[in-house]
């Protein structure tokens, strides 16, 4: 499975325009709601906030893939928002979060869960992917850009 094929462009916000990680991760997860892939939006975003107490998901880099396993979400559910100011999110280099990807999973996805979690850490460790993302005009563009990527890197 490719990321592609559950990043939708209408699951993107191109422009976040707040400094605090957990309005950012309620304003993905609000965006994502609208797909109908999460059923309980407080839930969920309770879930994500949960997980973060146990550790920054702020990866460095500018990277941040906040994520659940949570029944508030039926399957999997990928968003995508970025920053260009950045966000605090105590990541592990201390840098600011511009590039987020919101991931939700429930239980029965765990498999699914764990290979889209790698799948995007590896994309994500390529300087230029994570410019290009960067860069994009458009949630088209991102998507183009995973699928680029993922050709590049022969992703499953």
């Amino acid at each position: 499975m490719k990321i592609s094929n559950y990043l939708k462009e209408d699951l993107c916000i191109m422009e976040l325009h707040t400094g605090d990680k957990q309005e950012v991760i309620r304003q993905l997860a609000e965006k994502m709601s609208m797909s109908g892939a999460i059923v309980d939006g407080e839930k969920f975003i309770k879930d994500v906030l949960g997980r973060e107490v146990l550790g920054s998901t702020g990866i460095g880099n500018g990277i941040a893939i906040p994520h659940a396993r949570t029944e508030a979400v039926k399957g999997f559910v990928i968003g995508f928002g970025r920053s260009r100011e950045g966000i605090d999110f105590s990541a592990l280099d201390n840098e600011p979060v511009k590039l987020i990807f919101l991931m939700g999973a429930s239980h029965k996805e765990l498999n699914l869960y764990l290979r889209m979690l790698a799948e995007l850490s590896k994309l994500l460790m390529n300087s230029s992917f994570r410019n290009e993302l960067l860069s994009a005009g458009t949630a088209h563009d991102v998507v183009q850009i995973i699928r680029k990527f993922e050709s590049a890197t022969g992703g499953s």
